[in-house]
C-alpha cells in the first residue's frame, strides 16, 4: 500500500518535472525561431526593408563615410526588431508587413526627395509648413516643382513597392542554407560597433529635432489675449495706419535695390517725389510664412524668446484696438489651410475680415483687394492687405497687360532660367502697381503705408538649379530674408508729424529685423506699453 500510495504520489511529480522541462525547451525553441525569423525565414524582406529605412541617412552622410557606416548599423539593429516584432504572430503579419513595407517605402521617397532639393531630409518644420499649406498652394507647387517624369517615377517605386510584398513570401521560401549566420554576425558586429559609438543613438534620435514631428495646436488668437497696458509717446496720431504684407518678394529683383530691371518704376516715382522711403538693410526673422507670422506682429522676437509661446505675446492688432483704431484685414491668400492658416489667424482679431477667395468670380490678383474696404467712414483705422505677391507659380501672379519682361531678354542667365525670372520679374512689376494704387487710394489723408515682404526667395541665387523657398544652407536661408521694406508718408501726414519724417529719413541704413515691426508701428502710432521700454529699445525710429 505505501509504495503504491508512494508512487501516486510521485508519478504526479515525475510527470510534473517533465512537463516543466518540456514547457522550457518549447519556450526556447519559440524564442530561437523568433530571434532567428529575420535571418533564416525573412531575410529578403529583412534586407530590402533595412535598405529603405537607411538609405535617406546614410546618403545624406556620404561626405562623412564613417558616420554614415554607423549609422547602416543603427538602423541594421532597428531593422532586425522591427522584422522580428511584426513576426511575432503570423496572423498579424499578413497584414502588417505589407503596410510597413509601402509606408517605408514612402518615407524613403519623401526623404530622399527633400534631401535632393532642399539640402535637408523630412523634418518638423516640412511638416508645419505641409500643414498650413492650402490646396491652391498645393496644386500651383506641383505645378511648378513637379515634373511628369517624377511623377510617374514615384507611382512606378509605389507600384514596385507593391509588387515585392506579394512576391516576398514566394522568393522566401527558397532555401537560404546558412546565410542566416552572416546576418546573425553582422548583428553581433552593429551591437557592439553601436555600444562603442553609443553618442550615436542620442545625436540621431534624441537631440534632433527633426524627429518630433508634431503638429501644432491650432491657436485661435481670440482666446489668448494679453491685455497690454499703453499710453501716449505723443500727442498726435495718424488717423491712417495701412500695412501691406507681401509674400516672397526678393528685394535683389527689385530696382529700388539696385536691380538692373525696372520691375518697380512707380514706387521709384513716389521715392522722387519724397513720399516714400526705402530700407536698406531689412531682414525678415523666417525664411517661410508659417514660421516668420510668429515673430511679424507681436512682441515675440528671435533670441529673445522668454519660455512663452509665440501667441501668448502682445500683438499689434490688440494695441491698435486698444488705442482707439478700427482694424480690418483684407486677404488675397485662403482663410484656412489643412490646419488652418497663421495669417488668417492674425486677421480673425480684426473688428473686419475679407478674403477675396470667398468673392464669387473674383480673379485672384493682388489689385482685386483695393476697394474692399469698408472702413472709410470710421475716423482712425488700421488695415491690412496682404498679398499673394510673387508666390510661386509666378505667372498666376499678375494679368497678361504686365507681361512686360519676356525670357528672351535674359541672355545673361543659362537658358533654363529665364522664362522663370522674367515671370517673377512680372509678377514683382504688377506688384510695384498694386502697392502704388494702395498708397494713392490714401494720399488725401493723414495716413502711413508700410510695406515689407514675410520672407524673399532663392532664385538660383545660391544654386543654378534651384529656385523657391530656402534649402536648408546657411547660404539659401540668409538669401531668403533679404526684403524689402519701405514706408509711405502721405502729405498730410508729412505736415502733421515732421519730427516723425526726419526719424523715417536717418533710418533708412540701419540695420533691422521685423521681429520688431510692432514697435516701429507704436512708434509712428504715438504710442508706448506704460510698463516697459520695448518701443523705446527696439523702435526703428528710436
Amino acid at each position: 500500500m505505501r509504495e503504491d500510495l508512494k508512487r501516486k504520489n510521485c508519478a504526479p511529480m515525475s510527470g510534473c518535472s517533465g512537463t516543466k522541462k518540456l514547457n522550457v525547451n518549447a519556450i526556447l525553441a519559440f524564442l530561437k525561431e523568433k530571434l532567428l525569423y529575420p535571418f533564416q525565414r525573412d531575410l529578403f524582406y529583412f534586407i530590402i526593408l533595412w535598405v529603405l529605412i537607411a538609405l535617406p541617412n546614410c546618403y545624406s552622410q556620404l561626405e562623412n563615410p564613417t558616420y554614415a557606416a554607423y549609422l547602416a548599423l543603427m538602423y541594421y539593429i532597428i531593422t532586425y526588431i522591427i522584422v522580428m516584432v511584426l513576426n511575432l504572430y503570423q496572423k498579424v503579419a499578413r497584414v502588417l508587413k505589407p503596410i510597413v513595407f509601402i509606408l517605408t517605402t514612402l518615407f524613403a521617397i519623401l526623404n530622399l526627395y527633400c534631401y535632393h532639393v532642399y539640402g535637408c531630409l523630412l523634418s518638423n518644420d516640412f511638416i508645419q509648413i505641409i500643414a498650413a499649406t492650402n490646396p491652391d498652394e498645393a496644386k500651383e507647387y506641383f505645378d511648378t516643382f513637379i515634373s511628369w517624369e517624377q511623377v510617374v517615377l514615384f507611382f512606378s517605386i509605389i507600384a514596385v513597392s507593391i509588387f515585392i510584398t506579394f512576391m516576398l513570401p514566394k522568393i522566401q521560401k527558397v532555401k537560404l542554407g546558412k546565410s542566416w549566420i552572416v546576418a546573425g554576425v553582422i548583428l553581433l558586429f552593429s551591437i557592439c560597433a553601436i555600444w562603442h559609438n553609443s553618442g550615436i543613438i542620442q545625436e540621431e534620435f534624441v537631440d534632433k529635432e527633426r524627429w518630433t514631428f508634431n503638429f501644432e495646436e491650432v491657436v485661435d488668437l481670440k482666446n489668448h489675449p494679453t491685455h497690454p497696458q499703453i499710453e501716449e509717446s505723443d500727442s498726435i496720431h495718424p488717423s491712417q495706419i495701412i500695412i501691406i504684407l507681401g509674400e516672397s518678394f526678393s528685394s535683389n529683383h527689385s530696382s529700388l535695390y539696385g536691380y538692373k530691371r525696372n520691375t518697380n518704376p512707380l514706387l521709384t516715382r513716389q521715392v522722387q517725389d519724397g513720399n516714400l522711403f526705402v530700407y536698406k538693410k531689412v531682414t525678415s526673422p523666417c525664411s517661410h510664412t508659417t514660421a516668420a507670422f510668429k515673430y511679424l506682429l507681436n512682441t515675440y522676437q528671435i533670441g529673445h524668446e522668454d519660455g512663452l509661446p509665440w501667441y501668448e505675446h502682445t500683438n499689434i492688432i490688440e494695441v491698435m484696438k486698444i488705442a482707439g483704431y478700427y482694424t480690418a484685414w483684407i486677404s488675397n491668400q485662403s482663410e484656412k489651410g489643412m490646419f488652418d492658416n497663421l495669417p488668417s489667424g492674425h486677421g480673425q482679431l480684426c473688428d473686419e475680415t475679407f478674403f477675396l477667395e470667398n468673392e464669387m468670380n473674383a480673379n485672384r490678383y493682388d489689385g482685386g483687394l483695393t476697394g474692399k474696404e469698408k472702413v472709410n467712414t470710421k475716423e482712425k483705422n488700421v488695415i491690412f492687405y496682404h498679398f499673394m505677391g510673387q508666390h510661386e507659380n509666378f505667372e498666376e501672379r499678375y494679368p497678361h497687360d504686365y507681361e512686360e519682361f519676356k525670357g528672351a531678354e535674359y541672355n545673361e542667365y543659362p537658358e533654363h532660367q529665364r522664362n522663370l525670372l522674367a515671370a517673377y520679374d512680372n509678377a514683382t512689376l504688377y506688384n510695384d502697381f498694386v502697392v502704388n494704387s494702395i498708397m494713392n487710394r490714401y494720399k488725401e489723408q493723414d495716413a502711413v503705408v508700410f510695406y515689407f515682404s514675410d520672407h524673399g526667395l532663392d532664385l538660383f541665387d545660391t544654386d543654378p538649379n534651384y529656385f523657391g523657398h530656402a534649402k536648408a544652407t546657411e547660404k539659401s536661408q540668409a538669401q531668403c530674408k533679404k526684403i524689402p521694406f519701405m514706408i509711405y508718408v502721405s502729405p498730410v501726414f508729412r505736415e502733421h508729424h515732421p519730427d516723425k519724417i526726419e526719424k523715417m529719413k536717418s533710418a533708412t541704413n540701419k540695420p533691422f529685423c521685423t521681429d520688431k515691426f510692432i514697435y516701429a508701428v507704436m512708434d509712428v502710432a504715438g504710442y508706448r506699453f506704460a510698463d516697459n521700454d520695448d518701443m523705446e529699445k527696439y523702435s526703428l525710429f528710436q
